[in-house]
Formats: C-alpha cells, structure tokens, sequence
C-alpha cells in the first residue's frame, strides 16, 4: 500500500515531525516537500533541528503561487501513483496537492480538517474549505470542528486532535535546556510577539496600526521578525517602537523556549494558539476572528484586532496575564499528544476497510 505525505511550510514541518516515521514504518510511504518555503531559515533549520528525514521530493517551487506549485507536485505524485495522498492544513501546497492527488484518483486524507473561521476573505478559509470538499476522509482535531464538518454534511470524520500537540512535548525538554532567555536578557514578565500575515503586514495603514499598538505595551517586548514583516518595515520605512526588540526567526526549540517562559504572546498565527494553550500560555490573538475556537470558548485567548481599534493592547495584556493561573488548569482540546499514534490507527482502520 502506497502513501504520499505533501507538506510545504515551515508549520507543517513541524507538526508532521511526529507523524512521517510511524508512517514510514508501517507503509511504502514517500513525502513530498513542495517549496513554499523556501528560505533556509523558514525551512533548513527546522528539518535539521527536528531530525526529520529528508524528503523525497524536494521540489524547488519557491513561491505559493498554485499554478507553480502544481507543475512541481503533480508529477511527482504521477511518479509514485499512491493509493492514498495526505495533505495537512490550509496552505496553498495543500490545495495543490489535493488536487494532483483528485487528478491521478488517490484517496485523499485531510489532517486539521474542519477549521473554520467563518471569513471568505482570507486565503486559507478558501483553501480548507476546498480541501474538504474534495477529501475522502476528513481528520478533524476537535470535537467542534467535527461538528462545522456534519453541518456541512460530511462523512468519514475522524476526531485525532492536533499533531501540534505531539511536537510540543517531545521537543520542549529539549528546548527548555537551551539559554536563548537568558541570552536575549529577559525578565520574568516579558512578552512575545508573531506577526506576519498580509492583512497585517502588506498593508502600510495596518502596518502603522500594528506599531501604533506595539508602542502602548509596557515592559520588555521580543518580536522574533518574520522576512516578509521585516520587508514591508523597510519597504515603507516604519520602525518597530523602542520597547519592542526585533530577533531573526527562530528554530523550534528557541521558540518554544521563549513561548514557555513568556508572561503573553501576542500573534496572529494559528499554530501558535495552539501551541499556547498546550504550554498553557495566555494568548491575545491580533485578528478579526479565528479557526481556533476552542481557545477563546475556554478563555485562554482572546481576540483583539489591529484596524479601527481604540481598545488598549496594554490593557488586554493585563486582563490575560491576570488568567495566568486559571489557563494552567485547563485541559487542551487539541489532545494530549498522542495524535500522531491516532491517525496512524485511523489509516489502518480506513486501509482495512
């Protein structure tokens, strides 16, 4: 039984870290990475700080455009001509993959399926909501996301939770042997910040907001800078406001280590909600809305969009920090690290059939 795994961020890295050798071990397996990210430090440096095999694909697209990513995946799957394609999220390589894998008639298996944020507008609500549409199996992470897929009308749902989960508590032991806190000489209460998505980023007005929002937050600040934030700064010659110190990005483990110590972390990134709540972390999310429900239901985060905002950042720092305690009591709704172990069995059982 053939299995292709096509992954093509850094996130997905990440996420799949945990997954790819139990499915190497049980299957004639081969995993493709498209390229979207392409910069050794959105890419290299994951596969290498992980330990992840190599791929056996490495495609050179070097861009997200999906008519590139398509002529750079589609052989590839043509090559192999697996029974079963899995595809992970809502990037663009995921969408590219689903649709070579409909192309040469393989199952197709969707990991994170049914996340939704209700907003036609961003790229990745159109892109998981086409990735479903064409599934044969939908892996959802939670109980909710499984109810907006029986909604939809969907069958063969699975509940497996998040692989995010899995990554988390292997690596941070690891992670927390690292000094990058003491080495960036922070205090017990300092804050972290992602930022990187277009409606962020791209646009100057809200780049401004972004910074005018930054400068209200008191205390130590560290903003592990994404290339293209760090783009669209010089670009259009903002600053970042004093109090926020910008870091190259980080490998995994720096990260977790900072995401662990940190007092909030501030982000627009969905996995890094995730990530927040399994380190039981207060998360202020900076968008309009989220596909991690979960977390705001619960009150480990909270929403506080960047346009057309007078509410204090400062403020809604104070009013997570202030749940701190109550966070740490949660249970996670993304499972409690044994995803990868779930979709595995999850295969069998779909294989069997």
């Amino acid at each position: 039984m053939k299995f292709t795994t096509i992954v093509g961020t850094r996130p997905e890295i990440i996420k799949l870290s945990t997954l790819v050798p139990l499915l190497d071990k049980k299957y004639d397996h081969s995993f493709v990475y498209t390229g979207q990210h392409y910069s050794p430090t959105m890419r290299d440096v994951f596969f290498d700080e992980l330990r992840i095999r190599q791929s056996d694909y490495s495609l050179n697209a070097h861009s997200s455009d999906y008519s590139k990513l398509e002529e750079e995946v589609y052989p590839c799957l043509e090559r192999e001509n697996p029974s079963y394609v899995l595809v992970y999220g809502d990037t663009n390589s995921t969408v590219v993959g689903a649709r070579a894998a409909k192309r040469i008639k393989s199952k197709l298996i969707h990991l994170e399926a049914g996340l939704r944020s209700f907003d036609q507008r961003m790229p990745e609500e159109r892109n998981r909501i086409f990735v479903d549409s064409v599934s044969d199996y939908l892996l959802a992470p939670t109980v909710l996301t499984k109810t907006f897929l029986e909604y939809e009308g969907y069958k063969n749902i699975y509940i497996v939770g998040n692989p995010i989960v899995d990554a988390c508590k292997k690596y941070l032991p690891r992670a927390l042997k690292r000094k990058t806190k003491d080495n960036l000489e922070l205090d017990d209460e300092f804050l972290l910040i992602t930022a990187h998505r277009q409606e962020n980023v791209d646009d100057p007005y809200a780049l401004k907001e972004l910074v005018r929002h930054l400068s209200e937050l008191r205390g130590q600040c560290i903003y592990p800078i994404h290339p293209r934030t760090e783009r669209r700064l010089k670009e259009n010659e903002i600053n970042l406001p004093e109090n926020v110190k910008a870091i190259e990005p980080l490998g995994y483990f720096d990260f977790l280590n900072l995401l662990y110590n940190c007092s909030v972390v501030l982000t627009d990134s969905g996995g890094v909600q995730e990530e927040a709540i399994t380190l039981k972390k207060p998360c202020i999310t900076l968008r309009e809305n989220t596909e991690r429900w979960e977390t705001i239901l619960m009150g480990a985060n909270r929403l506080f969009p960047l346009l057309h905002n007078q509410g204090s950042l400062s403020d809604a720092v104070e009013e997570m920090k202030d749940k701190s305690e109550y966070i740490r009591g949660l249970k996670n709704p993304y499972g409690e690290g044994n995803t990868s172990q779930k979709v595995v069995e999850v295969i069998e059982m779909i294989v069997g059939e």
